[in-house]
């Protein structure tokens, strides 16, 4: 818990926020006030590409959110106790799915924390939970759909409703960020391909359960007028149409790259213990636990290698995938720790429970002391806050179209101070104000009047009379 809350919670705490994750923020605070509605959420005037609402990712996330703001208010706080929330539900699911996979083995059962640590220390999933992205509640449904569908495989027993489940939480999943969350549906065919525990037709079976969940929710959709329009600006004015005009690396293979590179942590810590337990004489040829470790592995890069067949790639959008690394990983390592620990004397557990309990407090008051710190944007934020005490809420303001651009600006005035901005070519009223660059000048000394106030990148003119 130490790690976690160093990891994540002394960044959630600090002022700033990552300009995706400060968007749908806006979009879900916004919501929360009756502004939009789940199938048609609205970030402002023109959302994305002037859109009437706004459908960069299907609602699921911004319906959820809103919620938290309608209950906890409208605190710059509340976005990070639901990504603290997302965050903890998920380390909560992974332990489950760890119990269901070791429930006839005793000695490993208390490993749970090895697979949330190894999960927590892969550095884009810690700074995912950092930021309030969607990634996070989409694992949610991930995780929940790989672990009834793994309760039914491991079951001696027909658990059909088990698969039904799975379905629902694959559909949800894809409810939250489209087509990256369909990836437990392949679940069966892996655990066909490397346990071995059922037969390839009961496979096929639960596989056309999934699939056929996914169909008839799909169809439900289809046939609500209100999900069918807001579903189909999401695919066709969105989705497909960024994957087949916008490219966001120059190699396909850019994604395969990011998930070794952000493995390096677990790879190292292997490697060590190996290391160790060879050197300790431990026999590290666990072939049941392999087989399980492969199974999870390969979940795992079920959820990120697609992500190939498009040029639209980042680091983050395989976060949901990590969970199943994690495990993975605990499941080579576990055996040979849990060999290596068996051997430590009792003196030095005391020992290391006094450590662990040292560094959960030396965690809680380094976080503590982040409180009203920034972790990034200080002087846009600086400049935000010195704005809104001068342009009232519910305001609208001209722009550069450099700084209309900025994402960040925007997000940040509309989530905090309900204030946006918006190109000077797109805006026809006559707006009180006018914002630019810092090194830019006076676009029309005859209208507009400099504020004067000291801003760190920015300056302020209001029209005059």
């Amino acid at each position: 818990m130490s790690v976690v809350i160093i990891l994540t919670v002394s960044t959630l705490i600090k002022h700033g926020m990552f300009m995706d994750a400060m968007l749908y923020t806006s979009v879900s605070h916004n919501l929360s006030r009756g502004i939009g509605s789940f199938w048609f959420p609205y970030f402002d005037e023109y959302n994305i590409i002037q859109l009437t609402s706004f459908h960069e990712q299907p609602p699921l996330v911004f319906g959820i959110q809103s919620l938290f703001f309608r209950l906890l208010g409208d605190s710059m706080y509340v976005e990070r106790f639901y990504t603290f929330f997302t965050m903890c539900m998920s380390m909560w699911l992974i332990a489950m799915l760890w119990r269901e996979i070791n429930k006839d083995n005793d000695k490993l059962r208390p490993y749970a924390w090895l697979a949330i640590l190894i999960w927590i220390t892969i550095p884009v999933c810690f700074w995912s939970y950092s930021n309030n992205m969607h990634e996070n509640t989409m694992g949610l449904f991930t995780l929940s759909s790989v672990l009834f569908s793994y309760k039914a495989l491991q079951s001696q027993k027909e658990h059909l409703f088990y698969y039904v489940l799975a379905g629902i939480f694959v559909c949800l999943a894809a409810l939250s960020k489209g087509f990256p969350g369909l990836f437990p549906i392949t679940v069966p065919f892996l655990h066909w391909l490397f346990v071995r525990e059922k037969s390839f037709p009961k496979i096929i079976l639960y596989s056309f359960i999934l699939v056929g969940v996914l169909l008839i929710i799909g169809i439900a959709l289809y046939l609500y007028p209100d999900s069918k329009e807001s579903l189909s600006i999401y695919l066709f004015k969105r989705a497909f149409q960024r994957i087949n005009s916008v490219h966001s690396v120059s190699n396909r293979f850019f994604i395969l790259w990011r998930l070794l590179s952000e493995l390096v942590p677990a790879f190292i810590l292997t490697a060590l213990v190996f290391i160790i337990a060879k050197w300790k004489g431990i026999q590290t040829g666990f072939s049941a636990q392999k087989k399980q470790a492969f199974f999870f592995l390969a979940i795992g890069l079920s959820g990120s290698l697609p992500l190939m067949l498009t040029m639209v790639q980042n680091g983050f959008y395989f976060v949901c995938s990590l969970p199943f690394f994690g495990i993975g990983f605990a499941m080579l390592l576990a055996p040979v720790i849990q060999s290596l620990m068996s051997r430590v004397k009792v003196m030095y557990h005391v020992r290391f429970l006094s450590a662990g309990v040292l560094l959960l407090a030396s965690s809680l008051v380094f976080t503590y002391f982040q409180k009203d710190k920034y972790s990034r944007d200080k002087e846009l934020l600086h400049d935000v806050d010195l704005i809104s005490k001068v342009v009232p809420a519910n305001t609208r303001m001209h722009c550069t179209h450099s700084a209309y651009q900025y994402w960040e600006l925007n997000c940040y005035l509309v989530r905090t101070y309900d204030i946006s901005v918006s190109d000077i070519e797109l805006e026809t009223k006559e707006q009180p104000f006018f914002v630019t660059e810092i090194e830019v000048p006076n676009p029309d000394p005859h209208h507009f009047e400099d504020m004067k106030l000291p801003l760190l990148k920015y300056r302020l003119y209001k029209r005059k009379g």
